[in-house]
């Protein structure tokens, strides 16, 4: 067990290492930049291992197609179909070639896939550039909360005979009661037929013959 361990390791560290041939990548010398052909990859954005499927169509028959792909002026990933003396695919193909090209475990911020063509009439080559997805940042919204100061009103109640004030406040919804007390008149005896009765018993006492 101890003697398999690290070649487990050593398998996975190739296989998940950055992709860096010593080959230098294919191509063929004095191509014209442009062409009749269409060259498409899919997916459209580079990420970490990932298959991608180069396309090259609308070229013509028998003609020789050449398949690289490089970051920094070195060959990078991997084909699976891959060429024996450079880094990349090359074969003879009619219309239409598609390839499959596998993106390293450790990227770049881009990578360059070129495809050349060789027919008769003579020797061309475009590339495409595969980019990271961009990343989207989501602006962020700061609420400024508003404060409204409420309008105390005060609405005044009398109630009669009680002599008793209500101050009612509507914004709080509280009641004060103001309690105003009023005498109260008793009923009692009147001093005036007293004083009259006074009177005539005086004129009694100092009028003789009454």
């Amino acid at each position: 067990m101890d003697s398999v361990l690290p070649a487990l390791l050593l398998v996975l560290f190739i296989q998940y290492a950055p992709t860096y041939s010593q080959l230098p990548a294919c191509e063929i010398e004095n191509a014209t930049m442009g062409g009749d052909f269409n060259l498409t990859i899919y997916p459209m954005y580079y990420k970490v291992y990932i298959h991608y499927n180069v396309t090259v169509s609308g070229f013509g028959e028998n003609a020789t197609i050449v398949l690289s792909s490089y970051f920094n002026g070195s060959a990078v990933g991997m084909w699976l179909n891959n060429a024996t003396d450079c880094d990349g695919f090359k074969g003879n193909r009619s219309m239409y070639a598609m390839e499959q090209w596998v993106s390293p475990f450790v990227i770049g911020d881009y990578v360059k896939i070129r495809a050349f063509v060789y027919t008769m009439n003579g020797t061309y080559v475009k590339s495409l550039t595969l980019k990271q997805m961009p990343t989207t940042t989501t602006p962020t919204t700061t609420e400024v909360p508003t404060t409204t100061t409420p309008t105390t009103t005060e609405a005044v109640i009398t109630t009669k005979p009680m002599g008793t004030t209500v101050y009612m406040s509507k914004a709080t919804g509280t009641t004060t009661t103001a309690a105003t007390t009023t005498p109260n008149s008793a009923p009692g005896i009147s001093s005036k037929p007293l004083l009259a009765f006074v009177c005539m018993l005086l004129l009694l006492v100092t009028v003789p013959g009454l």
